[in-house]
């Protein structure tokens, strides 16, 4: 549990004793590749830590995938506005790897929320994170060119080049494979 101890505190400092009432409600789950965790229509009901693995939010518009995120080690991820609100998501998210994942129950999440200010407050500082994540790829994906797309994903992301399919960062950043493919032969990375 140290790696979610560790991210906990680099988001928020919260006394130790909190932080170590907060991880005991998490427990270890291994999910294969392929495995999708949400889907349109069902609520979700588990924030996960993701220990090792790698996985993609989409959701499908004429029978193609758009993909949304990608989440990696030492991340939290779920269907945010499904688990958060208690209602249906409105993607998929999926492992694209086998993954093992720490996860919290809804149930657990409002009791240590309720329970503990400081661990509503380090939900608030990762959720304002998320939003200035969200708010900047926005901006990004509509304003870049895709050469500046594709260095701005490697400058930051570079290690999922060999995690996850390129067919599917591609998509992520709304390049034709092809033109990605291209970008990564042509285009030094610093």
């Amino acid at each position: 549990m140290e790696e979610l101890k560790k991210s906990i505190i680099k988001t928020y400092s919260i006394p130790e004793a909190i932080v170590d009432d907060f991880i005991s409600y998490w427990e270890a789950i291994s999910i294969p590749k392929g495995t999708i965790l949400s889907e349109p229509d069902r609520t979700d009901k588990y924030l996960y830590f993701t220990l090792s693995g790698y996985q993609k939010a989409y959701y499908v518009v004429d029978g193609k995938q758009c993909i949304i995120s990608f989440t990696q080690p030492n991340h939290f991820t779920c269907a945010p506005e499904s688990f958060l609100t208690n209602k249906p998501s409105k993607y998929y998210f999926e492992c694209i790897t086998d993954s093992v994942f720490y996860r919290l129950s809804y149930r657990d999440f409002i009791l240590n929320t309720e329970k503990h200010q400081h661990i509503q407050r380090f939900f608030m500082e990762a959720l304002m994170g998320l939003v200035n994540n969200i708010t900047d790829r926005f901006i990004k994906q509509t304003s870049l060119t895709i050469e500046e797309k594709y260095k701005d994903f490697m400058n930051k992301n570079a290690q999922l080049i060999h995690h996850i399919p390129q067919k599917d960062i591609a998509n992520f950043l709304s390049i034709n494979p092809t033109n990605f493919s291209k970008l990564i032969n042509k285009v030094p990375i610093q």
